[in-house]
């Protein structure tokens, strides 16, 4: 049970000056000028680029890169810096907003909600096994790409994470991604996909992420590693530690 959260929202410019005032304690002093693109991602490991145009004519641009933890940090420094009130013990979680960021802080469990869409009986009772030391409020299962768009499209399922097979019959994984995102009328178009596949070839790898995966992870994997990453994708960081 949730028993409170708190969403404070950083519209772009306040972003943006808080991420400045990050990037000089740790070495990466941005230039004054305004960006000239600005990319932010919470689902990714490597959450925000920020692109500047060159100083001088024939001068090279500039990316500044930053993580999810990177991303975190500059928000709740920024929080602190002009002494907003923030819960203790709280679970921390990054999320991209408008052309700005939130972050938001949650004091209890908020549960969690996993899709699991694999062909294979088996390999979906396994996932929820190895799912079992995150004791999700729920689990909700496709057997292809196409079950899942449609329980997906129809609002019958509402997952904060989806774990997809790469290779499948009737809809592959990489088709699922496909549709899914391109599908910008279903509010699940922009959930995190974990892709889990027994593929090695990092070209297959590629692709999929290419097409909108989050990750692309590789069995067989641990139970604390898929929970790991779980977490990364939804936008966590600082799980469990005190806000102060």
């Amino acid at each position: 049970m949730i028993l409170e959260r708190r969403v404070i929202v950083f519209p772009r410019a306040d972003f943006l000056d808080a991420m400045r005032r990050y990037g000089e304690r740790v070495s990466k002093v941005m230039p004054d000028s305004a960006p000239e693109n600005l990319v932010f991602d919470p689902a990714q490991d490597m959450s925000l680029a920020i692109r500047f145009a060159p100083i001088f004519s024939g001068g090279e641009r500039k990316d500044f890169i930053f993580s999810r933890d990177d991303v975190g940090a500059a928000l709740l420094a920024y929080c602190r810096e002009h002494k907003v009130p923030m819960p203790k013990e709280a679970t921390k979680q990054v999320e991209k907003f408008k052309d700005g960021a939130a972050l938001m802080m949650s004091i209890g469990d908020p549960g969690l909600h996993v899709m699991i869409i694999d062909d294979q009986d088996v390999m979906r009772s396994i996932i929820k096994k190895l799912l079992a030391k995150a004791n999700p409020s729920q689990i909700s299962e496709a057997r292809d790409g196409e079950e899942a768009l449609a329980k997906l499209g129809s609002g019958e399922v509402d997952p904060d994470v989806i774990i997809c097979d790469l290779h499948m019959d009737k809809m592959d994984g990489i088709e699922f991604l496909r549709r899914l995102r391109s599908d910008k009328a279903n509010v699940n178009s922009r959930k995190p996909v974990l892709i889990l596949t027994g593929d090695k070839s990092e070209q297959a790898h590629e692709i999929t992420r290419q097409v909108g995966a989050s990750k692309v992870l590789t069995k067989p994997i641990s139970a604390e590693d898929l929970i790991l990453q779980i977490n990364l994708v939804r936008g966590y960081f600082e799980a469990g530690k005190s806000g102060s």
